[in-house]
């Protein structure tokens, strides 16, 4: 590749990857499994190294997904919650091996193994033997307060024995932090679902999203119902202040001398571990353990996607630190993906709520990774034909990290001649309009706004948890309704009475009611939440709050113009063409027009922050900012947050439009392209010196 494509490669890549990471994390509907991530974030990480002069230290290679969510408080973890490393074969867990033993100059080795958990990250905390604080992982330095979920799981005790600080190896503790994964057990996960498909609601998707789901669910009640649970692996003691980790070290005698202890301690406080836990002092007996974990997978009830390696000896890990994302200590090995071959029946068609038709395989049942697979997506057209695959054939089948089916490759020796290949439809296969093909997409799309199964699809997102939550309206409900003519639009759900409801068939006064009470509540929904709603293509949940926080209302975000939207940080020219072409398009403006005249939106929305007051000459008003490198004062979000309650704006990247660029330590290329462009640049104490001038003060809303 030339430098213009390595440089567009670079950007694709960063912004793949962050869309990858907001699915994964934000919406837990992710579309590729993590080997296939990695791989991405691989590839970047090697064209970063070969150019670093396009090295940024906002690029997702430095920094770690976030499932942070704006409901909820976010709060400093008391120390970096770092991933592990991923590996995929035992290539990859020699090198570590022998990487360790280089770096411990020749020291007797001791590894753990146990399982790694494909759940979701929780820490708490206990201060004089009671929980005070339940936080999720986030961005890995600080994360969403869940402690009233956290309070609900039957595993975590919301007290300790009076005794509970003589567990620890040594005395004067106070207060202490316990890391886990919490997970749903599959027998539970299954009776999730049937409960749920009993009530006409939408079934759970896996184990893993239905948990990360319910540990950001408002209601309590619900998230006992769910019935989570929870191993522990982590635990520390904190200061007297229970915000920092103690200060002393393992040489100093405040830590526990290993793994093991830690492990056992955990125990003893009543804060449930894996019963698989071994020790390995050599290589064989380290991919001997991995055998037997991975053999064991099939009979557990929950999902195990892996096992965890760690360096027993706590000074040791210590000693070996941690790269920006990752301990030195630790590797993550990913078992492969469990393959099936089966026959491929049949290529059905699906409408999704843009309109875009995906192929689906049609397949013989067969197990795999623990349960019977019949389907898998086949993604698109190019797809297709870059696999050659065909009705009639014997194909691979695998589910990537143990979530998505996928067909994996074809076998093309048992043809036969009977298989047919699958041409890419003219016409709807729900209403049959001409499908369409949009300049630079490999998909294809109904060109009929009001399909039903568009329309189908967009009432299912506008209720959705991170749109309008509305209580009481699942999936078949929606079909219900559509189907019987009630309604053709999120609009239309609002005009529903109650005794037209209560006389559908499996409905009574009581769902009617706890309908109508549900979309009450949707009326007064967060302003972010209600653009969500709308589903505008590419406007996601993160998407739609810096939307949120720049327009006041409906009025303003429609008159948008391409051009002021593309300046917003997190948004940029693609994204703000959609968002104008969505309000510009007929379909679009008789949605808000239809939801206007439904009082669905209000006169004065509910704002995703509160502004700061501020006094002084503004010195922000009207300029455009970028914010790079690293602070000391406050991290990069504050910075930008508090440029926006002075009236400035903040962009992602730096153009001829850029007023001002704020630069940190290890600016990287935005301080080159900004010194190119002629950019004024502020070091870290002169902009703090403008905000003191504009009367800015942390008042903890940024």
């Amino acid at each position: 590749m030339d430098r213009d494509q390595v440089r567009d490669r670079i950007t694709f890549l960063r912004e793949e990857i962050d869309r990858h990471n907001r699915l994964y994390y934000r919406q837990t509907t992710p579309e590729i499994s993590d080997q296939e991530f990695d791989a991405l974030l691989q590839e970047l990480q090697d064209l970063e190294a070969a150019h670093p002069e396009w090295a940024d230290d906002s690029s997702p290679t430095a920094r770690v997904g976030s499932d942070s969510d704006e409901r909820f408080p976010s709060v400093a973890h008391s120390v970096p919650m770092l991933s592990l490393q991923n590996s995929y074969d035992s290539a990859e867990v020699a090198a570590f091996d022998q990487r360790v033993r280089k770096d411990m100059g020749g020291h007797e080795v001791l590894y753990t193994v146990e399982p790694k958990m494909d759940g979701v990250a929780l820490a708490v905390r206990y201060r004089q033997g009671r929980l005070t604080l339940g936080l999720t992982r986030g961005d890995g330095t600080k994360g969403d307060d869940i402690t009233a979920n956290a309070r609900t799981l039957a595993e975590i005790p919301d007290s300790l024995p009076p005794d509970w600080a003589s567990f620890f190896p040594w005395s004067g503790v106070t207060a202490f932090e316990a890391r886990g994964e919490v997970y749903l057990k599959l027998s539970q996960f299954a009776e999730l679902n049937k409960q749920r498909e009993a009530e006409g609601q939408e079934l759970l998707a896996n184990p893993r999203n239905a948990t990360a789901g319910t540990l950001k669910t408002l209601d309590t009640a619900e998230v006992a119902r769910r019935g989570l649970s929870v191993f522990f692996y982590q635990l520390f003691a904190l200061d007297d202040t229970g915000q920092e980790r103690h200060p002393g070290h393992v040489s100093e005698g405040r830590d526990f001398p290993d793994h093991q202890s830690e492990m056992a301690t955990l125990d003893a406080l009543g804060l449930p571990v894996n019963p698989f836990f071994r020790t390995a002092k050599d290589l064989p007996e380290l991919q001997a353990h991995l055998e037997d974990l991975a053999g064991m997978r099939d009979t557990l009830d929950y999902q195990i996607d892996g096992a965890v390696i760690k360096v027993d000896s706590r000074l040791w890990q210590e000693r070996l630190g941690s790269t920006a994302k990752a301990p030195r200590w630790g590797l993550a090995f990913k078992f492969p993906a469990e393959e099936a071959v089966t026959l491929l029946k049949e290529i059905t068609l699906q409408v999704g709520r843009t309109g875009v038709i995906t192929p689906v395989a049609e397949l013989e049942p067969v197990r795999l990774a623990g349960t019977t697979v019949s389907r898998a997506t086949l993604h698109n057209w190019d797809e297709l034909q870059r696999k050659d695959i065909r009705v009639g054939d014997q194909v691979v089948v695998v589910k990537g990290g143990d979530i998505i089916p996928k067909v994996l490759r074809v076998l093309p020796e048992y043809r036969d001649g009977t298989q047919l290949s699958f041409p890419a439809p003219d016409q709807c296969p729900v209403c049959g309009t001409a499908t369409v093909q949009q300049e630079g997409e490999v998909a294809l799309r109904c060109g009929n706004p009001v399909c039903p199964a568009v329309v189908a699809g967009q009432l299912r997102h506008f209720a959705s948890r991170n749109a309008c939550d509305i209580d009481g309206l699942g999936g078949r409900s929606i079909d219900l309704f559509l189907e019987l003519g009630l309604i053709e639009g999120p609009a239309d759900l609002f005009a529903l009475k109650s005794e037209v409801l209560s006389a559908l068939p499996g409905w009574g006064e009581k769902s009617a009611e706890r309908l109508r009470a549900g979309l009450q509540a949707a009326r007064q929904r967060p302003w972010q939440a209600k653009i969500f709603a709308l589903g505008i293509p590419q406007v996601g949940v993160s998407t739609a709050l810096t939307l949120a926080r720049q327009f006041p209302d409906i009025h303003a975000l429609m008159e948008a113009a391409p051009e002021d939207l593309a300046l917003l940080d997190d948004i940029g020219p693609v994204v703000g063409e959609q968002v104008a072409t969505f309000f510009q398009g007929e379909a679009g403006r008789q949605l808000v027009q239809a939801l206007l005249a439904a009082d669905f939106f209000l006169e004065t929305e509910q704002l995703p922050t509160a502004p700061i007051s501020v006094s002084g000459d503004n010195w922000f008003a009207g300029k455009t900012f970028v914010v790079t490198g690293t602070l000391e004062a406050m991290t990069r979000d504050e910075a930008k947050a508090a440029v926006t309650s002075l009236g400035g704006k903040v962009t992602g990247s730096v153009s001829k439009k850029t007023d001002v660029l704020v630069a940190g330590e290890k600016a990287g290329s935005k301080l080159t392209k900004a010194t190119d462009l002629g950019i004024p640049v502020l070091e870290e104490e002169a902009f703090l010196e403008k905000l003191a001038e504009a009367g800015w003060q942390d008042t903890g809303n940024v």
